[in-house]
């Protein structure tokens, strides 16, 4: 019977605010690591096979703060805000038993769990480790089971404490951007303004008019990718506001982590498909949504859209992707 890994995707919550204070030195193809190798990562040894990478490492292992050694990968390197997909398995630094993994390798006794989906630099150390990796990187971090699981982890079964030491070596498979890119474009009469945090993250003005009566569609950045087609899969990340209200309702940005859509009437509010079907990938759209394209039915209207509200959203396009498994 395959036993149940201690869940690691709940660190990207639980472990917010628990990232590492050292200072990064050397650079990788011009990038600038925010977490170094040192001693403890050093004596892991990692081989990467099918099925699941084979990691060897004397025990008990105890790592000095938080340490990550980049091996291999070839292609753009994720800078802080760019999103990171990536495979990973967890071992117990102190009894070398596995804790956790996303390889479905028939020769663990371990049901696999998600792979992970990072912003590189974001409030965790995985997110921290992954910085300055590109697609085919081996990631070998080495922290704490308190810093990648939350203070409060520990397990009996696996024999863990918070204190212990945790060796992670991530797989990564691809990079998607983190925010729009492309040309800014002008605003347009009757819409709001939109300004952009360091991040990307838009902040809104609104005109101090009413909602344009049917929808409305303006596109403050031009992506240069390829157009955006009906049942493609989408990353995207959003900010949905009331536009009677001016109160965000909904936001992936808010959440710390894009969205993952199928651009498809039925999966998604209409006026929303709309918007986006046709936009180079890069782009970023504003789009004005009244609610017969948005939420019509009353039950399934989320209970903070009052009856004929219009909608607005900032939709920040960012890649084309692989349907989602499982």
């Amino acid at each position: 019977m395959r036993t149940r890994p201690l869940s690691i995707a709940a660190l990207l919550v639980a472990a917010a605010g628990l990232t590492a204070c050292q200072a990064p030195a050397g650079s990788v193809d011009g990038c600038s690591p925010l977490l170094q190798p040192g001693d403890a990562s050093d004596q892991v040894s990692v081989v990467m096979a099918e099925g699941a990478p084979e990691v060897d490492f004397e025990v008990p292992l105890v790592t000095e703060g938080n340490q990550a050694r980049l091996q291999g990968g070839e292609g753009d390197r994720a800078r802080e805000g760019d999103i990171v997909d990536a495979d990973y398995v967890v071992y117990s630094g102190k009894t070398g038993d596995l804790i956790s993994t996303s390889y479905d390798d028939a020769s663990q006794e371990m049901a696999p769990a998600n792979s992970l989906r990072l912003t590189a630099g974001g409030e965790s150390v995985l997110a921290d480790a992954v910085t300055c990796a590109a697609p085919g990187t081996q990631v070998t971090l080495t922290t704490t089971v308190a810093d990648l699981f939350g203070p409060d982890a520990a397990s009996a079964q696996l024999d863990i404490t918070p204190a212990d030491t945790a060796v992670v070596v991530l797989g990564v498979q691809d990079l998607h951007p983190g925010r729009a890119e492309g040309n800014a474009r002008p605003g347009q009469q009757g819409m709001p303004a939109i300004a952009l945090a360091p991040n990307g993250q838009p902040g809104v003005t609104f005109p101090g008019s009413p909602a344009p009566e049917g929808l409305t569609v303006m596109q403050s950045i031009a992506g240069t990718g390829e157009e955006v087609a009906e049942g493609d899969t989408l990353l995207l990340h959003y900010t949905g506001i009331i536009w009677e209200t001016e109160e965000v309702f909904d936001s992936s940005w808010d959440k710390g982590t894009p969205a993952e859509f199928v651009i498809a009437d039925g999966s998604l509010i209409p006026g929303f498909v709309d918007a986006v079907v046709g936009q180079p990938i890069g782009s970023q759209v504003v789009v004005s949504i009244p609610q017969e394209l948005g939420y019509a039915d009353p039950a399934t209207r989320p209970a903070s859209i009052g009856e004929g509200e219009h909608l607005l959203f900032v939709i920040d396009i960012l890649d084309r992707v692989e349907p989602a498994q499982g």
